[in-house]
C-alpha cells in the first residue's frame, strides 16, 4: 500500500505515515534491490508543487532517517538535505514545521538521548 502511494507520488496523510508505521517499516524502504528506490521518491516529491504531498514527504524522509540504519548518511546521499534546507523558508507554516523537523531529524546523531 505505502509503495503504490509513494510511487504514485499522491501522497495523502494517513496510518502509513506515522511513528508507529516506520518503527515497523524502515526495512521496506531499501527495496528489493537495496537501491532505495521509495527514498529516491520521496526526495523527488519535495519539489511537488502540492504543499501537502512536500510536506508528507519531509515527514517520510525524516522518519525513514530516524529508524533505517544509517538512514542520515543515505538520505544526505541522496540529496534529501539539500532539497529539505529551503523548504524551511517556505511560505506553507505546515509545510515550513515539517521540513524543519525532517532537517532536525538528519542531524541528530543518536536517538536514545533525544526523548
Amino acid at each position: 500500500v505505502y509503495k503504490n502511494e509513494v510511487e504514485s507520488g499522491h501522497l495523502q496523510w494517513g496510518s502509513t505515515h506515522t511513528e508507529a508505521f516506520f518503527k515497523e517499516n524502515a526495512r521496506m524502504m531499501e527495496g528489493k534491490d537495496a537501491d532505495f528506490k521509495l527514498v529516491k521518491v520521496l526526495i523527488a516529491l519535495l519539489s511537488s508543487k502540492d504543499e501537502e504531498i512536500a510536506a508528507i514527504a519531509c515527514y517520510d524522509i525524516g522518519e525513514f532517517v530516524r529508524f533505517y540504519p544509517n538512514g542520515r548518511a543515505i538520505a544526505k546521499r541522496l540529496g534529501a538535505k539539500e532539497l529539505v534546507m529551503p523548504l524551511i523558508e517556505h511560505d506553507n507554516v505546515e509545510l515550513q514545521r515539517h521540513a524543519l523537523q525532517c532537517v532536525s531529524k538528519m542531524m541528530v546523531q543518536n536517538w536514545e538521548y533525544v526523548k
